[in-house]
């Protein structure tokens, strides 16, 4: 065999060994990738516990209260007395709410151009576990707290955190409510005190409504 025939079967040798260890090099990279990205892509999933699973049950009411006794005369769940402490004028006004529903609003109103500053409206529910919708639709809004006034449940919410409004929901006996939403604008600067002045309103309106015989 001649050299240059020697010469060119080594060469051919040679790019094959190093043909053989660049494929062996390539398998044993990607086999390594492999095992390293298979463990961080099962350790990335974590669960996140729903804080809404852990709500408290609405307790029971003890000494049930009817709505439906008043509710055709909304405007006797405040007196002009209690009215006068809460900083509203007289008389209020009663309209017609959801479904032929009677409720009753009172205002502060500013003079001489008759701006409302205060408001006060109530509302009642005779007809089904309204109290219970509540608790589970509003669960998400900027303020919402379970809570009791003057011994009965009551959901306190918000819808605005900026604004000066709260609306305080009481539960008065099974399948009853009453709802007293209250808006103070001289609260603008401090808004979360509207529900500290609403708690009082809905306390004195709760305590109008009679008793179940």
């Amino acid at each position: 065999m001649s050299y240059v025939n020697q010469g060119e079967a080594a060469a051919r040798r040679l790019v094959g060994s190093l043909i053989a260890i660049g494929a062996a090099i390539m398998v044993a990279g990607c086999g390594g990738a492999g095992s390293v990205a298979a463990p961080a892509a099962t350790s990335s999933v974590v669960p996140r516990p729903n804080p809404l699973q852990a709500a408290p049950p609405i307790p029971a009411v003890k000494n049930p209260r009817d709505v439906a006794a008043v509710s055709s005369r909304p405007c006797d769940l405040l007196t002009a007395q209690q009215a006068g402490g809460f900083r509203l004028d007289m008389p209020p006004a009663q309209l017609t709410g959801l479904r032929g529903t009677q409720r009753c609003m009172w205002t502060k109103t500013t003079i001489p151009d008759r701006m409302i500053i205060r408001m006060v409206n109530v509302s009642m529910s005779t007809s089904g576990p309204t109290f219970e919708a509540v608790y589970e639709r509003d669960r998400g809004l900027p303020t919402f707290e379970l809570t009791d006034i003057a011994g009965y449940p009551a959901i306190v919410t918000r819808t605005n955190a900026k604004s000066p409004t709260c609306a305080v929901k009481i539960k008065t006996a099974e399948g009853q409510s009453l709802v007293v939403d209250y808006e103070d604008k001289d609260l603008a600067k401090d808004p979360q005190q509207s529900c500290v002045v609403g708690k009082q309103v809905a306390s004195a309106v709760l305590m109008n409504v009679p008793t179940k015989s």
